[in-house]
């Protein structure tokens, strides 16, 4: 307001000081003509005497005189009844066109004197001419420049520009002044409105008689606005925290598909966490999905509860669409769309399948050969003693094997429940010395080399996880490296972490493996695991005490040029 009303003020004034300037353009010029007109007209009348222009010899001392008297140039021509010129001062040799069509003097002529101005090309300016009859024969006629109006405003043009610029000057000052004077009760009735709505009439500024019914005006409708927002506050605090606490994502909109309430968890769960809610914004600026925005049609025209499950890589979200109807009324008012995360438990029944079947499968091998074996020395198919022995011995170790594997699945299973024994403070250093003891002889016989570096690093865990996790690390680097090869064990700490690095130059692990190889009974290569004597649950044992201990674990693998796992355990101070 206080922009436009400014721009208003100088608009106007501008606008009048330059009307001023052109109107006294023009009264300056019409009285400068006026002027001009008059005093030549003076100068005729008075010496338009016959005996001063009878012959050449009182003209031109009738001329002579004249000019010197004036301090401007003028022409005096004479003129006779035929239009002929007989004198004329400003031609001397060059002969004259007939004058007798010339307005001043057909003018003289008939009337006695006459008058004319007009434009002279010659003298590029206006030239007035005034012509008077001095006998029955002659007609004088006198003439004189007359700037235009162009020229007279280019001579006073500085003169206007400076008056101007100072005029400008002034009125920009002036309102400025007088733009900050008047809003200045708006102003400061604007800063202390939030007084006014708590009922303080106790201001300290002059306020105009005109906006005093619009302040009373706010004053008494405070109640009532207060009573209702207070009323809507209270709803929307109320509706507000439970949603915004929910968990599961909660999405309300009308019939027309427009978002009316949503919360943390929807936005998140829907995969939109930086959807704004302003303006009451379509559901297709939330989300594009086609199966979630063909539920929300058919919801909607056919007023039916509808449950659709979604899974995205990582996640799996339940979708529950429920209509309102409108009060009294059968047709829809709005839809509600509840989602509910149901990753864990879907994980956990893919979990228990694959468990399920695996487990099923690892305990059915060892028991088919170990059956198939005692069967066929049941029947006598095998009956030298050597036979014997090597078939018995297959079936020990089939047997072995089995008991290895329920041993794993047993120890995973109390990790997970995470049973864990009493903790004690362990040096891990040591206890790797006693892994790399164990290892040592199966290392020779592979020629592989292990080597330790170590510092003394304490943390408070159960000995026997901690040994089965170097166990099951080290005793894998070293099933799975090439003849020659190398393992690397390092184990340091910082301010914040305990850090155990152990890195072989084995066979690698190729990409597409690498994010399941913590997996349960999965295996990089079948057939090897079988050779290696492995059951596929080292690596899950190695991650859940891990986890156990609030710990992370790293893979970093290329295939055929080795594996780093990095384990870092939080430091306990």
């Amino acid at each position: 307001m206080k922009k436009r009303l400014f721009l208003i003020i100088m608009l106007i004034s501008i606008a009048s000081s330059a009307l001023s300037c052109i109107l006294t353009t023009l009264i300056y010029y019409n009285f400068y003509v006026t002027d001009a007109k008059n005093h030549l007209r003076t100068i005729v009348e008075l010496e338009a005497v016959p005996e001063n222009w009878e012959n050449e010899s009182t003209i031109k001392s009738s001329v002579n005189k004249i000019i010197n008297a004036a301090d401007y140039s003028m022409r005096f021509t004479i003129i006779d009844s035929s239009g002929n010129v007989i004198y004329d001062n400003w031609a001397h040799d060059e002969a004259l066109e007939n004058h007798l069509s010339r307005p001043e003097v057909s003018q003289a002529l008939k009337n006695g004197s006459g008058e004319y101005t007009r434009y002279s090309d010659t003298m590029a300016s206006d030239m007035y001419y005034y012509a008077v009859k001095i006998n029955d024969n002659n007609v004088l006629r006198v003439s004189r420049e007359i700037n235009s109006i162009n020229s007279v405003f280019i001579r006073i043009t500085p003169m206007l520009v400076s008056l101007f610029a100072g005029l400008l000057i002034i009125v920009y000052i002036a309102a400025n002044s007088f733009t900050k004077k008047i809003l200045k009760p708006v102003n400061e009735m604007t800063r202390t409105l939030d007084e006014m709505l708590e009922g303080n009439e106790s201001f300290d500024f002059k306020i105009y008689d005109e906006l005093k019914p619009l302040s009373h005006k706010i004053l008494e409708q405070k109640t009532k606005i207060s009573q209702y927002i207070n009323e809507l506050k209270y709803e929307r605090d109320t509706i507000g925290i439970i949603t915004e606490d929910m968990k599961e994502g909660f999405i309300l909109i009308n019939s027309e598909k427009q978002i009316l309430s949503i919360n943390t968890s929807g936005r998140r769960m829907i995969g939109n966490n930086k959807f704004d809610l302003k303006h009451n914004k379509n559901i297709l600026e939330l989300t594009r999905n086609a199966e979630i925005l063909k539920r929300i049609d058919t919801a909607i025209s056919e007023n039916k509860h509808l449950v659709y499950d979604m899974d995205t890589k990582s996640s799996h979200f339940r979708y529950y669409f429920s209509p309102v109807r409108q009060q009294n009324q059968s047709s829809v008012a709005g839809l509600l769309i509840l989602i509910e995360d149901v990753t864990i438990q879907k994980n956990a029944e893919i979990m228990r399948s694959e468990f399920s079947a695996n487990v099923s499968h690892e305990l059915k091998t060892p028991l088919t050969t170990m059956i198939g074996f005692a069967e066929m020395i049941k029947e006598g198919l095998i009956t030298d003693i050597d036979s014997i022995r090597k078939y018995c011995g297959m079936i020990n170790k089939e047997g072995l094997r089995l008991i290895s594997l329920i041993e794993d699945i047993m120890r995973l299973s109390k990790i997970e429940e995470k049973t864990v024994p009493e903790d004690s403070s362990i040096n891990l250093k040591e206890a790797s010395c006693d892994v790399i003891s164990l290892l040592q002889t199966k290392a020779d016989s592979l020629n592989i080399k292990l080597n330790l570096q170590a510092e003394d690093v304490f943390m408070k865990a159960n000995k026997n996880y901690i040994s089965e996790l170097f166990y099951n690390l080290v005793d894998n680097s070293v099933k799975y490296n090439k003849n020659g090869g190398s393992v690397d064990i390092k184990i340091k700490k910082d301010e914040n972490y305990i850090y155990i690095v152990i890195k072989d130059t084995g066979v690698g692990i190729s990409e597409e493996h690498q994010s399941r190889i913590f997996e349960r009974f999965y295996r990089v290569d079948k057939s090897r695991s079988k050779e290696t004597g492995g059951t596929g649950l080292g690596l899950s044992i190695v991650k859940h005490i891990v986890e156990l201990y609030d710990g992370t674990i790293e893979l970093k693998s290329k295939e055929y040029k080795g594996t780093e796992i990095t384990i870092k355990f939080p430091l306990i101070k």
